[in-house]
């Protein structure tokens, strides 16, 4: 409980208490290694020997949380004060129906906006003649 109490200390007093961010501060890129390392590779297939695509959008849901931290971390903290949960997706475009088994996947996202309790991350989903894209 104290080191709530602790962590509630950093929290700004106001909006003009924080720090200016930029889209590219909160930037990241994350490669799941599929195709190079067939010991992950299985807890991703199917018994179709496919990709288990809840498997991936449980990878994006953990990335956009990642990326809200990234931009509201304060750096005298050790732990970030606030808690952040993913609200809503509000669309997945994808411009192939499946995804190989046997390629790396390249994630990569960042904060496109923000207000006053919420924020908007952008991702995307790369692998060789596959992209997808997500907004949660």
């Amino acid at each position: 409980m104290e080191e709530r109490k602790l962590l509630q200390s950093f929290l700004a007093k106001s909006q003009e208490g924080l720090p200016p961010r930029r889209m590219k501060d909160s930037y990241i890129e994350v490669l799941l290694p599929l195709g190079s390392q067939p010991e992950l590779r299985e807890k991703y297939l199917t018994v179709q020997n496919t990709i288990r695509f809840g498997r991936i959008l449980e990878d994006l849901d953990s990335l956009g949380v990642l990326i809200c931290y990234m931009h509201t971390r304060v750096h005298a903290a050790k732990m970030s004060p606030l808690s952040i949960v993913t609200a809503l997706v509000d669309k997945i475009d994808m411009c192939k129906t499946s995804l190989s088994p046997e390629q790396d996947i390249k994630f990569s996202g960042h904060v496109s906006w923000v207000g006053k309790t919420s924020m908007e991350v952008k991702m995307q989903m790369f692998q060789a003649g596959i992209c997808k894209s997500t907004h949660p």
